[in-house]
């Protein structure tokens, strides 16, 4: 099992507390020198005005020793620790989409679609095709995979149908359009999400298939997937779940890639028959009703907006991972924490969640109820 970073101890290389400081440098000076430094003393004011200076330094010093450790690793400092288990930061990825090409009418002879023919929606963001294809004699139509021609998570989220104008047109071609939702496109690795696959990495070094090493090269196909559970349901089945961020569902393109990375011959056990399957969303409900304290009444509005936001921090908490149960509990300490005097919980109610399956939030109703005493 992987350690958890979180339940690491936090550490200090140095001490940094100023007046600690200040009493060192007073007491090893009166040590020294055997004399007394009192209030007022020129010598002890002096001394003192360097103080914030050592307390910089070693501020300073602490932060260095900090960057060789994985769990304090800031950007720059922790691409060196992922090149010493051989893992890089992944550079920003281009949307993949499949498009269909359609004919005016079937030909009597193959009908060409250049590689880099492209298409776009709103003439703004363009998709191009990443292979030679042809629509076969006698066919009206091909499906291709296009890639965005920008970098980015900028080429995500075009439903069916809307990736419809063609740039690039060809013979006997009438109409194009996209039979998938665009997905798959990334800014540069966030650094957390990196930190992790750092942590996982030595899980990768056997090739006897744990449970740590199938979701590492999981996590490895994709810098949005946030979450993954890998199960063995019954013998010689492994079944991979990924979970992207802000607990997306991975569209049919990302769970193809970890199908092609975790059911490779040096990824694999022979046994093993590698199943990469979407999560399951188990839908809820938020009705609550919440007051705030009278002594709040002044800053009302700004508590409402508070209490609003606190709801939806608990919706991405609760969808952000798999398997997490739908815990009202959370909800109430978020909504208390947000200046809520008192919380009535309507739904949701509590409820177990399983490994394959995210929480997702369907409709919300959040009523005030006003002020009261305390």
């Amino acid at each position: 099992m992987s350690i958890s970073l979180e339940n690491l101890p936090d550490i200090d290389f140095l001490v940094k507390d100023l007046e600690q400081i200040k009493s060192e440098i007073i007491r090893d000076f009166e040590k020294a020198s055997g004399r007394t430094l009192y209030p007022g003393d020129p010598l002890k004011l002096l001394l003192l005005t360097f103080t914030k200076y050592f307390v910089l330094l070693r501020n300073n010093i602490d932060l260095s020793a900090k960057q060789n450790l994985l769990k304090y690793a800031e950007e720059g400092f922790l691409e060196n620790i992922g090149a010493l288990v051989g893992v890089e930061r992944k550079n920003p990825e281009a949307a993949a989409v499949s498009v269909r090409f359609t004919l005016s009418e079937k030909q009597d002879s193959v009908v060409i679609i250049p590689k880099g023919t492209r298409v776009t929606c709103d003439n703004k963001i363009y998709f191009q095709t990443v292979e030679y294809a042809e629509i076969g004699k006698g066919e009206i139509s091909a499906v291709v995979k296009a890639e965005c021609t920008e970098a980015g998570v900028i080429g995500n989220g075009y439903y069916e149908g809307q990736i419809n104008k063609i740039v690039d047109p060809f013979g006997y071609l009438i109409s194009v359009e996209n039979v998938t939702v665009s997905s798959g496109g990334s800014d540069i690795e966030d650094i957390e999400n990196f930190r992790e696959r750092i942590l996982i990495a030595p899980e990768s070094f056997s090739v006897c298939g744990p449970m740590g090493a199938y979701k590492y090269w999981a996590k490895n196909a994709d810098s949005n997937i946030s979450d993954v559970s890998v199960v063995s349901p019954e013998a010689g089945v492994v079944e991979i779940i990924p979970l992207m961020k802000n607990g997306d569902i991975p569209s049919y393109e990302i769970l193809e890639n970890i199908r092609c990375i975790c059911g490779a011959d040096d990824k694999r056990p022979l046994t093993d028959n590698v199943l990469v399957c979407s999560p399951e969303t188990v839908k809820y409900d938020i009705n609550i009703k919440y007051y705030i304290s009278k002594d709040n009444a002044t800053s009302g509005t700004l508590v409402q907006k508070n209490i609003l936001s606190a709801v939806d921090d608990f919706v991405l908490w609760q969808r952000e991972k798999l398997g997490r149960d739908i815990n009202p509990s959370k909800l109430i300490q978020n909504v208390m924490l947000a200046g809520a005097k008192r919380i009535e919980v309507l739904s949701p109610v509590y409820k177990k969640i399983v490994y394959n399956q995210v929480a997702v939030n369907e409709k919300k109703q959040i009523v005030y109820g006003g002020v009261e005493d305390d």
